[in-house]
């Protein structure tokens, strides 16, 4: 309707997938990059997840058209599969020949095992990805994680991409499928556009579809954002919307009133029924943060509710918080909701502690180092590390691990110390391993399984995430 009245020779902002339209931001780029790398990798799951509208297919496309010629793909877009369903999807995808009517599980797994061993042999990788994973039945997913099996000495004959939605880190958490967990050698929670990625974004769109000269002011942008907090498939159905707007006033851009007025149409009038503001939610996260950090960085005022806008103390806590978070491939923490709470659903864990820097280093995760004016720095791989004004505490991430019961996480435990103190050692008491443990290893010997000795423990027994010295992790 609107595309005459602003010169533009297509809908610019359809939501369906066309190719001519792909826009790769950073954060996309950065996933595309993990999935290749993770492909190039001995392993056999890659993981990608994000929330619903971030770009997760999108990213997929743009990999399934870089892989070389020599690749086998096969791409899954209906999870709702059992696994015989599955099995005979697999033959469709690759090409494989078999008998519809009589086939059996047994037969279908090894057609695929010789189409596996044959591409082996020829040179060629063969390569899953299953779309919506989260939607898998565990019994599926375990088929898939037996296909895995097969294997030279040096690497897997099938890799398999699942891409879905955050809830697909709590199946993969299930008890059933640990073995799967263990699996995944490459792991990338995709992140919403930021500001300067959703002004490209629309600016990018229009192009394409004809547009000769900007029909978005700058504040439109800016608000098309703070609406839709940059997650792509908002933004087509904002900005398509907001020009809608601009053409049924006759305006020759698009206005932030345009925005505020799309959104009413797609979620409905704002609450007027009261003149009270609201306090604002992030005063609730910022206090939470403030409470969570008090026993490190000295007691302090809690924001008043009635202050107009955040202080400086809370806006630089928060901005630290949403650093380590990046770090870690996490999307930006909500402000309605504790930090260390909200990184539980990706199985992390939040640890603060008074240690000393060599015991920082020795655990060998990022950390935000808190100062005596009450500011936190973040400090990771190749950054330089200023301890002036620092008061000795810290806050980490660490990556818990996969154990679903008290007597799981003890089995756990015990096999990694084992991993790191001698045979004599292993003859010992559990404190006496754990004090020898923590005296070689530069931590505070308490001879108890710690915080500190669990986040160390959980440093060495995965390379997944980031380091505070990547290269001291590689040598450990």
């Amino acid at each position: 309707m609107y595309q005459n009245y602003f010169g533009l020779q297509a809908e610019p902002f359809s939501i369906a997938p066309d190719p001519n339209y792909l826009y790769l931001s950073e954060r996309h780029q950065e996933a595309l990059a993990h999935l290749t790398q993770g492909l190039q990798g001995s392993g056999g799951f890659i993981l990608l997840t994000g929330e619903v509208g971030t770009g997760k297919t999108t990213v997929s496309r743009a990999l399934l058209e870089q892989l070389p010629e020599s690749t086998e793909t096969a791409f899954i877009l209906n999870p709702m599969l059992n696994e015989d369903e599955l099995l005979a999807s697999l033959c469709d995808e690759f090409g494989i020949r078999y008998q519809k009517r009589s086939a059996t599980r047994k037969t279908l797994t090894d057609k695929l095992s010789q189409f596996f061993l044959k591409a082996n042999d020829e040179g060629r990788q063969c390569v899953v990805l299953i779309d919506e994973a989260q939607h898998l039945r565990p019994q599926v997913l375990e088929q898939l994680r037996l296909l895995t099996n097969l294997e030279t000495h040096d690497r897997k004959l099938l890799r398999v991409i699942l891409i879905g939605q955050p809830e697909l880190q709590d199946l993969l958490r299930r008890q059933e499928l640990r073995q799967l967990a263990q699996r995944i050698t490459a792991r990338y929670h995709i992140l919403p556009l930021t500001e300067a990625d959703t002004q490209r974004y629309i600016a990018y769109r229009l192009q394409v579809a004809g547009a000769n000269r900007p029909l978005f002011s700058a504040a439109a942008a800016r608000k098309a954002h703070q609406m839709t907090q940059g997650i792509p498939r908002l933004l087509n159905l904002y900005c398509d919307r907001a020009l809608l707007a601009a053409y049924t006033e006759s305006s020759a851009e698009v206005l932030p009133r345009h925005l505020q007025q799309a959104h009413a149409e797609l979620n409905g009038p704002a609450d007027r029924r009261s003149g009270v503001k609201h306090q604002s939610p992030f005063w609730r996260w910022a206090g939470a943060l403030i409470l969570f950090v008090a026993s490190a960085i000295g007691s302090y005022s809690l924001v008043r509710e009635t202050a107009p806008e955040p202080d400086r103390t809370t806006t630089m806590q928060y901005k630290a918080a949403q650093e380590l978070a990046s770090v870690w491939g996490l999307p930006e923490p909500p402000l309605d909701t504790d930090f260390c709470k909200w990184v539980e659903q990706y199985d992390l864990a939040c640890l603060e502690l008074r240690q000393s820097l060599q015991q920082l280093r020795s655990i060998n995760y990022p950390a935000l180092l808190y100062k005596r004016d009450k500011m936190a720095n973040l400090v990771t791989d190749g950054t330089a590390i200023d301890t002036n004004g620092w008061n000795g505490a810290f806050l980490i991430l660490y990556q818990k691990p996969l154990a679903d019961s008290p007597d799981e996480k003890e089995q756990w435990v015990r096999e990694q110390v084992r991993e790191h103190v001698s045979s004599e050692w292993q003859k010992k008491s559990s404190e006496e391993q754990f004090k020898a443990l923590q005296k070689s290893q530069g931590l505070r010997v308490t001879g108890k399984l710690d915080e500190a000795t669990m986040a160390w423990l959980a440093s060495r027994a995965s390379d997944f995430g980031p380091r505070l010295n990547k290269r001291a992790s590689k040598e450990s």
